[in-house]
């Protein structure tokens, strides 16, 4: 199917474009939903596309040789993945999985390119977007690096923050994250983090809701995870 006008304003890249070249292009994008825990890419699979979120939220994940699920980060509506090896002709570097029902719009490999080649101010705003990756994993090795599995714990507990709602006196965050979901981030066991969750709560920073997760006292939180 194929992608209408309000979803295709959606792709960041094509606002750069001229009118024709962007009708051309937006016509050829695919539009596909796929359920909860579906993988969209797999880690060392050779595929031509590159995707934009326009629904729901995925996950880019590693899996250890034994299996073992590593976090690297989540995607959000307007998000866009699949990029790098479009980039350098390489390999897929991750898998990507539905932590939700999903909607997708995908573009060629051609088209992608068409827009970066053609587009100086498509450019800069890849340029960008890389840029903002490679802080966000460079501060994720600093804290796997540095940190202690306690101090991890907060400052992904501040990060989900970020994208909570304002409600019931704190921050909410919904559907509360797992103590496996959230070890998996951290990159430590679940044991470790019931007892980390445990004490947060009994210190009355965090408290758990139906469903849900309220950072209760954010200063506090804050305070733990940066002295």
């Amino acid at each position: 199917m194929s992608a209408g006008t309000s979803q295709a304003a959606q792709l960041q890249v094509l606002k750069y474009l001229p009118d024709g070249v962007r009708a051309e292009i937006a016509r050829r994008l695919r539009v596909i939903r796929a359920a909860k825990g579906r993988t969209l890419v797999e880690k060392s699979s050779r595929s031509a596309e590159v995707f934009f979120l326009l629904e729901g939220q995925a996950k880019v994940l590693l899996y250890s040789a034994n299996g073992r699920e590593v976090w690297v980060h989540d995607i959000g509506p307007g998000d866009m993945f699949g990029e790098i090896a479009i980039l350098d002709g390489e390999p897929r570097s991750a898998s990507i999985v539905a932590s939700t029902d999903i909607a997708v719009a995908v573009m060629r490999a051609s088209d992608f390119m068409l827009c970066i080649e053609n587009s100086p101010a498509a450019g800069l705003w890849l340029a960008r977007h890389l840029a903002s990756g490679m802080r966000r994993l460079t501060q994720q090795v600093f804290e796997l690096s540095a940190l202690n599995v306690r101090t991890r714990i907060h400052c992904e507990l501040l990060r989900l923050a970020r994208k909570g709602e304002p409600r019931n006196g704190g921050i909410e965050l919904r559907p509360a994250p797992t103590h496996a979901e959230l070890a998996t981030r951290v990159g430590t066991h679940r044991e470790a983090v019931t007892r980390e969750m445990r004490a947060l709560s009994d210190a009355r920073i965090i408290r758990h809701a139906r469903r849900s997760l309220i950072i209760v006292d954010l200063p506090r939180l804050e305070q733990a995870a940066y002295r």
